[in-house]
């Protein structure tokens, strides 16, 4: 099971982005790509993650959690410059250079957190994979990876430091899983407080990066009829996989 795990984590990601290190994408696809993921976390958080994390009890301390995942995202924003939401922020001659480190450390430390409840704790049925937030995160990392990739290309990175860079943001999901199943298995003192708490700040991290997206995934503050299609079949696709 941790094997398979790992490997559903870090497929979606590795596959992505090595075809999109020899296959450009086109702006204009990849504005869709993310306007359909972001309709589909967004009704991922809203008809299944939210009623699982208040089914737990404990409402005013999960909604807290929440907000303060949703704030995590925002720190990590101005580090990443919002590529968690697909954003590609070329920058001058002299800076493509260098690799944008602070940009590459927000996303590792973005796809981490999201991978610490994936390993969680129910009450009825002993420890488990959360398959839909593994799913969630699949669909969250296709366009990510393509936009991370689009900008390791733009400053001038050879194609083997960039799939190493591709490998190694890969990675780190699959390590926030593993901490929460390390932790767990060393018998850490209530550790179904700090699954709700993980799983939490998930819920507002992925509450931050979709509706970012799907306000400014937009020209102008309009959709045309492709985006809508889309985010509409992100919408149906969340609501028969949950």
């Amino acid at each position: 099971m941790i094997v398979t795990t790992i490997f559903m984590l870090m497929a979606p990601v590795l596959f992505t982005g090595l075809g999109a290190l020899y296959v450009p994408a086109k702006p204009e696809r990849l504005r869709l790509i993310l306007a359909f993921s972001a309709a589909y976390l967004f009704t991922i958080a809203i008809i299944h993650m939210l009623p699982e994390a208040f089914m737990q009890n404990q409402v005013k301390q999960t909604g807290l959690f929440i907000v303060v995942g949703f704030c995590i995202q925002l720190v990590i924003d101005t580090f990443s410059t919002g590529i968690e939401h697909g954003h590609v922020h070329l920058h001058s001659h002299e800076c493509k250079t260098h690799l944008p480190y602070g940009i590459i450390v927000g996303l590792l430390l973005h796809s981490f957190l999201e991978g610490l409840p994936v390993y969680s704790l129910n009450q009825a049925d002993g420890t488990h994979v959360n398959e839909q937030l593994i799913l969630g995160l699949a669909v969250h990392n296709f366009p990510i990876t393509i936009a991370f990739v689009a900008l390791l290309k733009e400053h001038a990175g050879s194609r083997t430091k960039n799939m190493i860079l591709v490998v190694l943001f890969s990675c780190m999901a699959p390590l926030g899983y593993l901490s929460s199943y390390i932790l767990q298995s060393f018998g850490l003192n209530d550790y179904v407080l700090y699954s709700r708490i993980a799983y939490a700040l998930v819920i507002g991290i992925f509450l931050h990066i979709s509706t970012a997206i799907l306000f400014e995934s937009s020209e102008h503050h309009r959709y045309n009829i492709a985006k809508a299609m889309v985010m509409t079949a992100g919408i149906v696709v969340a609501y028969f996989v949950s």
